[in-house]
């Protein structure tokens, strides 16, 4: 293919996906009910939370179209910005009316119902709060006010317990070095809120483990030995491919024919000092031979939430990579009849 072409077929694959974006959402939540099933709680702390609290419909239509308009969104957003993700519209080349109408008049969201995505509740978090969800909102601070119940601080502390279990299955890292804490008394501090007392919250729902820091293994998110180790041990179908590869950007990419290749790439070219987790799933040109660029990524997958990445010794990189590697094989077959109809399209 040559390079009109390809610039021809990331166009064409990004209309295709726009069009069917609904379909995207669709395989996100059966995606995300499948590796909750398999038992990564870790990674959805807050969804298995609120869809126990929060009363049917979880999503209804209002919702679902907020949802598929803001993948829309992600699907025509310039790869150098997909840091940003979650901002609407925002340095993207994708212009929705919806979103737009939604803005100008919020009142036409007032019956919107989306578990995944509820806005900013009222909370210590959200010093100007203005709930997306109203009734997720409405039945979470009854629940601060009546059960003594904080949705916030609860959901702190059952990612961190689940972490630490999910941290259980890794067998080439050294394990997480955690200590059981022992049962606190909650104590009201009657000068603060209800819903803002953070000492209080804390003690009601309590961690089971605390997760210590090993600063030797500090080095693990700084350097790409691990990360290269790992890769190889976990995912030898994505071989690293050094020739693509910088020093803040660790490129792995899948085994097999054809003009395309999905890769997964580990960076840190945000400025920061160690590198990104989960890793990014990508579509690039299997010829490429220079150092991968952003402008060199003809797509970057768009189906998920923002991961919270830990950072407390080698096994949370394996923890990551345990989780991230089925799940970015099973969007690639997701994507395939996308690819294969936009590849005919442009008469590769």
């Amino acid at each position: 293919m040559t390079t009109k072409k390809f610039e021809a077929f990331a166009h064409i694959l990004r209309e295709v996906l726009s069009h069917d974006a609904g379909k995207l959402f669709d395989f996100q939540l059966a995606l995300m009910q499948r590796e909750i099933g398999e038992g990564w709680w870790a990674f959805y702390s807050q969804e298995i939370l609120f869809k126990d609290l929060l009363p049917a419909p979880l999503i209804n239509e209002l919702g679902r179209q907020y949802a598929v308009e803001n993948l829309r969104c992600e699907i025509w957003r310039d790869v150098s910005q997909s840091a940003w993700r979650g901002f609407g519209q925002a340095n993207s080349n994708y212009h929705s009316v919806l979103l737009t109408q939604w803005t100008e008049q919020p009142e036409a969201l007032a019956e919107y119902r989306n578990f995944l995505d509820v806005g900013a509740l009222d909370t210590s978090m959200a010093s100007t709060p203005d709930p997306l969800d109203r009734t997720a909102n409405s039945v979470l601070r009854h629940r601060i006010e009546t059960e003594h119940k904080h949705w916030l601080y609860e959901l702190e502390a059952n990612a961190t317990d689940s972490y630490v279990e999910a941290a259980a299955q890794g067998v080439l890292t050294p394990p997480l070095i955690v200590r059981e804490l022992a049962p606190a008394t909650p104590l009201r501090d009657m000068s603060e809120a209800l819903a803002d007392d953070t000492q209080y919250w804390r003690a009601v729902h309590q961690e089971r483990w605390r997760v210590a820091m090993n600063a030797n293994e500090f080095k693990a998110f700084t350097k790409p030995d691990e990360n290269l180790r790992l890769m190889a041990a976990l995912a030898p179908d994505f071989p690293y491919a050094a020739h693509l590869s910088s020093a803040k950007r660790l490129v792995f990419v899948q085994q097999g024919d054809g003009p395309l290749a999905w890769a997964l790439m580990i960076d840190k070219t945000d400025g920061s000092t160690t590198y990104r987790y989960p890793p990014k799933l990508i579509l690039i040109n299997r010829a490429q031979t220079k150092k991968l660029k952003d402008d060199d990524i003809l797509y970057m997958n768009v189906i998920g939430k923002s991961f919270v990445s830990h950072i407390d010794g080698a096994r949370c990189l394996e923890t990551e990579l345990l989780f991230h590697l089925p799940r970015s094989r099973r969007l690639i077959a997701f994507y395939a009849p996308f690819v294969q109809q936009a590849l005919s399209r442009v008469g590769s």
